[in-house]
């Protein structure tokens, strides 16, 4: 692991350089830039485009070391990585080894699910979106001149006023090569958003504040408690949801858009005899337990009782201690994963508006592909106890 991160910091090092002093002629190394624009969408609304690059030698075999989006880039979390493909067998998006045949292509689904209307502030191959102007005095003749040019930029990035309320989103994809040849392919993503039909201008996920007043809803607030009991001692954790569970009832039947369930912060600290992180070489880590986007559990709820099929979590482990306020779509994580196929159920039925669901699972051996932190997630057991409120609408 450390060889490859030293790998890929040499890479960017030698990148750098050349591009500094635009002096690499080395045939053991490349780079390479484009630009692929996704496309226009309403805020909230994905829409998804299959990028391509190909292994156009007759008779080597590249290698795919890391293919991610690129870090500092994407923070807002308005693109994702959907899968990727290579000869039709499919690449989870944050694979480290992707072989690539002779004349093999790399297809890479990406998403662009516009989250607010902020253009993104970003100068990239000679091309600056969000840039704020500085306000400075100018005398009377210079400023039809510099309305003009404000009035250029201005529809530029959408803001025409004969034209709809755009905004402009931007983020950069890297494909690192490790052999034959080392290289980078950076993608630049381009995605146009409009405020969406019902007027809205923010779409960040899950819900915030109280519980919709719509009806055919379940609504759920209160507590969210987790245990490992593997590797963290004193019991049950409490921590604080960042906004309410809803779920569709209709009937009997109950379903869910993982996507929108809120996400929940704990901090593990403390490497020292007996502690989580007891041996390791960080003394803190933060992990981010949230819905999986684009999962629907779905269940029964009989008045009582409460069961949900398919409930899935996304896990993202952040090196060091943030907060509650860090947590963006866009987050960067050390490894980011999901937990697929769990079962939600009441283990205190619901009465006087009170009610208690659990889930308990154990993780696989090697739930994020990332061996150091799977010596201390594999095989673990995580219980969750949601002790609080319901309201049925």
């Amino acid at each position: 692991m450390k060889r490859k991160i030293h790998r890929f910091l040499a890479l960017w090092a030698v990148f750098a350089v050349c591009g500094a002093l635009s002096a690499c002629t080395d045939a053991d190394q490349f780079a390479s830039y484009q630009r692929e624009f996704i496309g226009k969408t309403e805020v909230g609304v994905p829409i998804t485009k299959k990028l391509v690059l190909q292994n156009q030698s007759l008779d080597v075999v590249q290698h795919i070391s890391g293919l991610n989006f690129d870090a500092g880039y994407n923070a807002a979390g308005h693109f994702r990585i959907d899968k990727v493909e290579v000869g039709g067998v499919v690449h989870a998006p944050k694979d480290k080894d992707i072989s690539v045949p002779v004349g093999s292509l790399v297809e890479i689904y990406v998403t662009y699910q516009p989250l607010n209307m902020d253009t993104t502030a970003v100068t990239l191959g000679g091309w600056t979106t969000g840039e704020n102007e500085r306000y400075e005095p100018q005398a009377p003749e210079e400023k039809a001149e510099v309305s003009a040019v404000k009035a250029m930029k201005d529809i530029m990035v959408g803001k025409d006023s004969n034209e709809e309320e755009k905004a402009v989103h931007r983020a950069v994809i890297a494909a690192v090569y490790d052999y034959p040849q080392f290289g980078i392919v950076q993608l630049e993503v381009v995605g146009e958003a409009v405020v969406g039909a019902d007027g809205s201008t923010s779409a960040a996920g899950g819900f915030s504040g109280e519980c919709p007043s719509d009806a055919g809803i379940l609504c759920y607030t209160g507590g969210f408690a987790i245990e490992l009991p593997d590797i963290m001692t004193g019991g049950p954790k409490s921590l604080t949801m960042t906004g309410p569970a809803v779920f569709s009832l209709a009937g009997s039947s109950v379903s869910a858009d993982m996507g929108k369930f809120p996400a929940v912060l704990l901090v593990l600290k403390g490497n020292g005899p007996g502690e989580p992180l007891e041996g390791k070489p960080i003394n803190a880590i933060s992990i981010v337990i949230s819905g999986a986007e684009g999962v629907e559990a779905s269940g029964t709820f009989d008045g009582s009782n409460l069961e949900m099929n398919k409930v899935a979590f996304r896990i993202r482990v952040v090196l060091g201690e943030i907060s509650e306020k860090d947590i963006t779509p866009g987050l960067q994580a050390a490894v980011d994963f999901n937990v697929t196929d769990l079962t939600m159920k009441t283990i205190k039925p619901y009465t006087n508006g009170s009610i208690t669901l659990l889930v308990d699972a154990v993780l696989p051996k090697e739930p994020s592909g990332n061996s150091m932190f799977d010596q201390f997630l594999g095989n673990t057991r995580v219980v969750v106890t949601m002790n609080g409120t319901m309201a049925v609408q």
